[in-house]
């Protein structure tokens, strides 16, 4: 009994009761009543409701599902959002601006929705005020794409009227809008600001209002019904401002949702989903100290979009700046204006898998920072203009988006289709690699399947550890993630610097090899640094500085110092205790049980074994291994048998030349090797999975 108790309290969608909401009927007061586990369904008809709680036609604070029957719309009633008189000034999202000083008055006529562009067209001097540029657009939609602009005196974004010199106090633009700033000087050119007047927002069905203080979990929006936000008959926000329609809204403390099957027309964007901070935002999307309100596993699967003056799907705000993670958006149809699928700010850990997009602007834009995304199989359609499928951005000032996993993203009509990868024979062994090109890491099977992989900005050092967890660097940091690809450890090093590799310890912490500060830093679970040991490189280039560097079981270091063509021993203090000259620039070494030292030489003499003496007591030349060429070799693994496996970066002009590694026998014989330029590019380092070993521990030889 115990158990079946537990398994009720544990299922995330038991119906305690069935609520039909016929056309005419307030489900707002059908919602209240419900209790969590309760299912509401929306029957045949057309459902036309004015916004209420939270602006929205159904708000949602409780684990429900909703079922939109064929048939059934969900609809903003008409004239529910008219034109208002209160603005909305959006400002520059960058971090240069000098002065945010101008303000709006006056009594704006209602006559138009309109947005007013200012731009500081000069910087005065000489005591002379600078002055400003301004126009006016009346309509407030995107006019990227979209088919309904009324005509309008100018463009938007056009400034006709110039060089008006800035007096301190209200100056009259048009439609009874006035402007003030504070200063008369001290603008930079170029600062710009738009001022919206526009209608106010509306949802169809809301769940969050953004800082409700626990979790709203366990939420399922299906059906073969519509959400129609009726931007035909009301005034939509404009698109520049913080709060848009949407057909449904997931915002603030919010897990587990699942919205599928269902149509949304006639919006802003079909699907928002995106977090709540309570600090003070500054430029460039920071935030002083405050509390986050964060929105998770959220599923958005099998909907249409019909939309085509508007967009679909955001995924994460630059103006709310809470965390969103885990989403899907997956296998949804979309006919958009404009931006069709928008992986944005604080967004960790998505997929957009299997959409089908017909879109006037673009179809998938990663803008702002977002990271460990995948992104494959999306098919552009009906545009013969050779557009994208997925570009890349941001605002000056703001960091620019992780290279999400991309594969076989096509436009139909102008990109060939991707043939399957060929097949290829498999190594015959379990591996762990990074693939520096290809922006991943990943986990091959012995018969060649790939079996998990995960994003990663220019992977090198990848570790799967004793607790099965991966280990990897990347270019920003190093990440420790579960196969489920949670993140259980981070570290992310300052701006400026670069990071080629990184070393599990026994004492649980994770040695950091960091280039631009010439350092070694030893990261505790915390995520802070237990100890810094400088290094003593001359290269100046961060990227050039160092690659894969070990610390010994006794506590001293060893450095790959790249750019010094040189390897590097460190005292357990820090002093350096000998350089030995290479003939190429170091990726890693390691020193063997033996006390040898084995290093890969990069695009130098490939790679060699030294005694503690510093004579070479092995080799391998770059032409030894018969029709493989070596090019870079820039990791290792000497296994317990006494092969070697070596791995043949193929970067720098020569990609898809040969073997991506190898394992050699003790007279340099294939015993095998991989290629498989379809799936991976330049593969960094590559664990060999079926030795056993706590590579923590130094037990893995590499």
């Amino acid at each position: 009994m115990r158990t079946f108790l537990s398994l009720l309290l544990l299922s995330p969608f038991v119906h305690a009761a069935e609520h039909s909401i016929q056309p005419g009927d307030n489900p707002q007061a059908i919602m209240d009543r419900a209790v969590p586990g309760d299912r509401l369904v929306f029957l045949p008809g057309e459902h036309r409701h004015a916004p209420a709680k939270h602006r929205a036609l159904l708000y949602v604070d409780k684990s429900v599902e909703i079922e939109l029957k064929e048939g059934a719309t969900l609809k903003l009633a008409d004239n529910a959002t008219k034109l208002e008189a209160a603005p909305e000034i959006t400002t520059d999202q960058d971090a240069g601006k000098k002065l945010d000083d101008m303000e709006v008055g006056g009594e704006f006529d209602l006559k138009r929705p309109s947005i007013f562009t200012i731009v500081t067209d000069s910087e005065g001097r000489d005591g002379q005020p600078d002055t400003f540029a301004w126009g006016v657009f009346h309509n407030v939609d995107n006019p990227e794409g979209t088919a309904k602009l009324a005509a309008s005196e100018s463009k938007f974004g056009e400034t006709p009227h110039k060089k008006v010199p800035i007096t301190g106090e209200w100056q009259e633009l048009e439609h009874g809008v006035k402007i003030r700033f504070g200063s008369q000087t001290g603008h930079n050119k170029g600062s710009r600001w738009f001022v919206t007047y526009d209608g106010p927002e509306a949802y169809g069905i809301r769940i969050g209002h953004g800082r409700q203080p626990e979790y709203i979990e366990n939420v399922r929006i299906t059906g073969k019904g519509t959400i129609d936000m009726n931007a035909t008959h009301n005034v939509q926000p404009g698109f520049l401002v913080k709060d848009i329609n949407a057909c449904v809204l997931i915002h603030g403390r919010v897990r587990g949702v699942v919205v599928e099957g269902i149509t949304m027309t006639e919006t802003n964007r079909s699907v928002m989903c995106y977090g709540e901070h309570s600090g003070r935002f500054l430029p460039g999307g920071a935030v002083t100290p405050g509390e986050s309100f964060d929105a998770e596993n959220i599923t958005i699967q099998h909907t249409r979009t019909l939309n085509p003056n508007g967009a679909a799907y955001l995924l994460g705000h630059p103006s709310f700046r809470g965390h969103l993670r885990n989403v899907k958006c997956n296998h949804n149809y979309m006919e958009t204006a404009v931006t069709a699928i928008e992986p944005n700010f604080n967004l960790d850990g998505y997929e957009v898998i299997g959409n089908v997009i017909k879109s006037g602007g673009n179809a998938i834009h990663c803008w702002r920072h977002s990271k460990n995304g995948i992104i494959r199989d999306n098919l552009r359609i009906h545009d013969n203009t050779k557009k994208p499928v997925i570009i890349f951005g941001a605002p000056a000032g703001w960091e620019k988006p992780e290279p999400p996993l991309m594969r076989n993203n096509r436009n139909h009509l102008s990109d060939a289709a991707q043939a399957e990868p060929t097949s290829v024979p498999p190594f015959g062994r379990r591996v762990l690699v990074s693939d520096y090109g290809g922006d991943k890491i990943a986990i091959i099977a012995a018969d060649g399947r790939v079996e998990w992989e995960h994003p990663a900005e220019k992977p090198q050092d990848v570790w799967m550890l004793a607790n099965g967890n991966i280990l990897f660097s990347h270019l920003r940091g190093a990440r420790e993630v579960t196969m489920e690809k949670k993140i259980v450890w981070e570290y992310t090093s300052p701006k400026g610097t670069e990071v080629h590799g990184c070393q599990p310890l026994p004492e649980g912490s994770v040695m950091v090899v960091e280039g631009g500060t010439k350092r070694l830093v030893e990261i505790g679970r915390d995520g802070k640094i237990a100890r810094e040991i400088p290094v003593p490189v001359k290269t100046k280039k961060a990227h050039d500085q160092m690659r894969g560097c070990r610390r010994t079981a006794d506590g001293r270091y060893l450095i790959s110092a790249k750019g010094d063509r040189a390897v590097l021993e460190l005292s357990a203090k820090g002093d350096v205790l000998r350089e030995i000259k290479t003939p190429g620039d170091p990726h890693e070494v390691r020193e063997l049980p033996n006390g040898n030292l084995l290093i890969a030489c990069g695009e130098g003499e490939a790679l060699i074994e030294l005694d503690r003496e510093g004579k070479t007591v092995w080799k391998l030349g770059t032409q030894e291994v018969p029709n493989n060429p070596l090019r870079l070799i820039s990791g290792f693994q000497r296994l317990p048998d006494g092969h070697t496996l070596v791995i043949n970066w193929l970067g720098h002009g020569y990609l898809a030349t040969t073997a991506q590694f190898f394992e050699l026998d003790e007279q340099k014989k294939i015993v095998r090797q991989f290629t498989d330029h379809a799936r991976f590019t330049s593969i960094n380092k590559v664990q060999m999975l079926d030795v056993t070993g706590d590579p923590a521990r130094g037990e893995i030889w590499r």
